[in-house]
């Protein structure tokens, strides 16, 4: 009889235990997330989305989805911001119900015009995958100025409030959502840059890991600028459209027409190379540049901050650090003087440096690791087209690897500058007068100060201390 009571009451406790998991647990968030969605606007995924519009009146903001995203349709033709209308739509979705003012039964024209509904000041209209349409209008705000009062147009035509921040979230314009980019590309498949007009006519090629410059000379890329350069193009975003569709003679008076503009760029993207090409013509009365990406017609305002990086000159753009070897297979540095070695040392295998020339001599091995440290760090200060015919040679720095000549530099003065050049290297380079004083070492810097040589030792005949045969 106990055992009977016992599994009763099991029984019982299982019943209750499941009752209170699909009703209390999974039941309550079944309900929770029911309740939730009730609030909601608009329930749809992303994904389903297929066509938005913003309408104000007579005027259309159209969005449709395409193979390849979203496109603007109205009131002009253009690529969308594929973020700012995926930005819109979560907005759309997360938009709620805060509390119903006047219910379906009540709510009738002149309920809506009370509102600001009869003649909405916004209405966003969503088309889904399967054809389904849902469409809510926003009228005015509550005399507090934290809520907006919306209406659902279909079966259920009830007045309600949503915040007022929520509303301001979908009041956008074309500008808000269309694509701002001055130029699309993929940054990192672009492997040639070139460019006409303010500062210099150039072009740049991407040899992996570094950039090269091919013209107007054949010289290493600095490659941190270029890649500045690229981030500039590709994060710069259109201030504002100056034209849609200009004409030959519009294009003119943006200084975009006949005549070179201002500066211009091309990039060559991908395997393929494909061209991306962007224009800059005049400047307008605040200080923005108008511009033209050739892919597409409208005309363009663009930040006078991109323009000024767009026109760098060539010296910005060259690699400032000519001066490149690898450390640990230098064994040999030779100074030379007006054809005299001021000196030689060579490095041990503790890494520990040794003066070979002059003899005699111990080597600061701590001075000639900061040579090297210091041509290693080498940054000129600009670039000459040609050594001037005054110059005189200074000194030569050579620095050895297994027997073999790794690095030799030429450093000559004229007047007040000082210039580098280089073995295998046509460029001349522009070198600061401290940082040619600090390689312009002599023996002395790289030496030990000479030992002196020792006393010799005093004789017994002289020791004061020796009185001799008769001293006691």
């Amino acid at each position: 009889m106990k055992f009977k009571t016992n599994v009763a009451i099991g029984a019982v406790f299982l019943v209750l235990l499941a009752f209170v998991y699909f009703y209390e647990i999974k039941g309550g968030e079944e309900r929770r997330q029911e309740a939730e969605q009730s609030k909601q606007l608009f329930v749809f995924q992303d994904d389903d989305a297929q066509r938005l519009e913003l309408l104000r009146g007579d005027d259309a903001l159209v969005l449709d989805k395409g193979a390849s995203g979203w496109n603007l349709s109205a009131p002009v033709t253009d690529g969308a911001d594929q973020e700012a209308v995926e930005r819109y739509l979560r907005n759309l979705r997360e938009c709620e119900r805060e509390k119903v003012v006047v219910d379906s039964a009540a709510a009738g024209v002149e309920q809506a015009a009370q509102y600001g509904l009869d003649a909405p000041r916004l209405r966003v209209r969503l088309q889904t995958e399967d054809g389904t349409e849902r469409v809510v209008a926003f009228g005015a705000d509550s005399p507090t100025d934290r809520f907006t009062y919306a209406q659902l147009q279909g079966a259920n035509p009830e007045i309600f409030v949503v915040r007022a921040w929520r509303f301001d979230n979908l009041d956008k314009r074309a500008f808000d959502l269309r694509d701002r980019r001055v130029l699309a590309f993929a940054k990192d498949e672009v492997m040639q840059l070139k460019r006409w007009g303010a500062g210099g006519a150039a072009v740049l090629a991407r040899v992996e890991p570094d950039w090269q410059l091919r013209e107007p000379v054949a010289a290493r890329a600095d490659a941190d600028a270029v890649d500045g350069l690229l981030d500039q193009i590709d994060q710069a975003e259109i201030a504002a459209f100056a034209s849609e569709e200009p004409d030959t003679a519009a294009l003119a008076t943006y200084g975009l027409g006949d005549r070179p503009p201002h500066v211009e760029i091309a990039l060559l993207v991908g395997a393929d190379r494909a061209e991306k090409r962007l224009a800059i013509g005049g400047e307008d009365e605040q200080g923005r540049w108008y511009a033209r990406d050739a892919s597409r017609p409208q005309v363009f305002l663009v930040d006078s901050t991109l323009v000024q990086e767009l026109t760098k000159g060539l010296a910005d753009l060259r690699d400032k650090k000519p001066l490149r070897f690898e450390r640990e297979q230098i064994e040999r540095i030779v100074l030379t003087r007006a054809g005299e070695t001021a000196f030689a040392a060579d490095k041990d295998t503790s890494g520990v440096w040794d003066l070979s020339e002059p003899l005699g001599r111990d080597a600061k091995s701590w001075k000639l690791n900061s040579l090297l440290s210091d041509l290693e760090q080498l940054e000129v200060e600009d670039f000459a087209a040609a050594l001037p015919a005054e110059a005189a040679p200074a000194f030569s720095l050579q620095l050895l690897g297994e027997g073999q000549a790794l690095l030799t530099a030429y450093f000559s003065t004229a007047a007040e500058a000082s210039y580098l050049q280089q073995e295998g290297d046509d460029a001349v380079y522009v070198v600061s007068g401290d940082d040619f004083a600090e390689l312009d070492l002599d023996i002395d810097d790289v030496a030990q100060a000479p030992k002196k040589p020792a006393a010799p030792a005093a004789s017994s005949a002289e020791d004061p201390n020796d009185g001799g045969p008769d001293s006691p």
